[in-house]
């Protein structure tokens, strides 16, 4: 029973990675930028944090298949 709803979950959150990794990294980076000078809508993700982010995304969403499914 907890395996459809946990695999539901981190399959979820693993799609936010895959479909937005730009909105996603920018929201990290405009954490990152919190107590510095910089103001926090200038940051921009740099192109490798992009694709760092929808990789990881992509191999969340297989995870959550996995659980998912109870393989």
């Amino acid at each position: 029973m907890v395996n459809p709803i946990l695999g539901t979950l981190v399959i979820a959150i693993g799609l936010a990675g895959a479909l937005w990794p730009y909105k996603l990294a920018r929201f990290e980076e405009q954490m990152d930028s919190i107590g510095s000078k910089r103001s926090w809508s200038s940051v921009e993700p740099a192109d490798w944090k992009v694709a760092v982010t929808r990789a990881i995304g992509i191999a969340v969403t297989l995870f959550g298949l996995l659980i998912f499914f109870d393989i």
